[in-house]
């Protein structure tokens, strides 16, 4: 058989180029967990990659578009989460506690740029009155969990997963959002106490009992 033929020129720069930019990226992503996004210059990320200024701006039309670049992972990450999760042998309330121990452990070691990836996010992800697709795919990972729960009998069957998944990314959403306002909140408490509320939430709910009728007592001689 013959050789295969060496890679073409220009795909050789096209991978040269991605390499390049990835590494621009990687450095830029360091840095802003180091010492925050607002601290780092584009002279600072083109010296880590080795890159004078004029190259990363052949890549990244600005600071702000690196960031608004990154943001994208934020949901990919919860995405690669709840799916993480759903591999493990446990109940879907245990999936939570679990789930959220992790975003909460995440967040505080990220804290140097995760507020302004997800303030990012929030302005980006999609026009006002629309989820995005990236954040549908994040709703629709919650609603796989959700069934996986219906089937293992411990996720409640007389509510819409569609409507849980809404209700369950709804309470995680508010208690990112107070973290984001106020640098003191307590987020993996609130995040733990989050994913508890909605276990408990989702939960099947008890039969209700009937009343019993009363028995009419008969009168004498009736």
């Amino acid at each position: 058989m013959s050789a295969a033929p060496p890679p073409r020129p220009e795909g050789r720069r096209e991978r040269r180029k991605a390499e390049l930019r990835q590494r621009i990226y990687g450095c830029a992503g360091r840095l802003f967990l180091d010492q925050g996004f607002a601290a780092t210059t584009v002279d600072q990320i083109a010296a880590a990659a080795d890159v004078v200024p004029a190259t990363f701006f052949n890549h990244f039309a600005s600071k702000d578009a690196l960031l608004h670049e990154m943001s994208s992972e934020v949901l990919h990450l919860v995405q690669a989460l709840v799916e993480g999760q759903r591999k493990r042998p446990a109940s879907t309330q245990q999936r939570l506690a679990t789930m959220a121990d992790q975003a909460g452990a995440l967040l505080a070691h990220t804290k140097r740029i995760s507020r302004d990836l997800i303030l990012e996010l929030f302005r980006s992800t999609a026009p006002p009155g629309a989820s995005g697709p990236a954040l549908e795919r994040v709703h629709a990972a919650f609603g796989d969990l959700l069934r996986d729960g219906q089937a293992a009998g411990d996720v409640r069957r007389d509510e819409d997963v569609h409507f849980l998944a809404e209700m369950m990314v709804g309470v995680f959403y508010a208690a990112v959002t107070n973290w984001m306002n106020d640098p003191s909140y307590p987020l993996d408490q609130r995040l733990r106490r989050a994913a508890a509320f909605i276990g408990e939430a989702i939960a099947p709910r008890a039969p209700t009992a009937r009343p019993r009728a009363r028995r009419r007592s008969r009168r004498p001689g009736a």
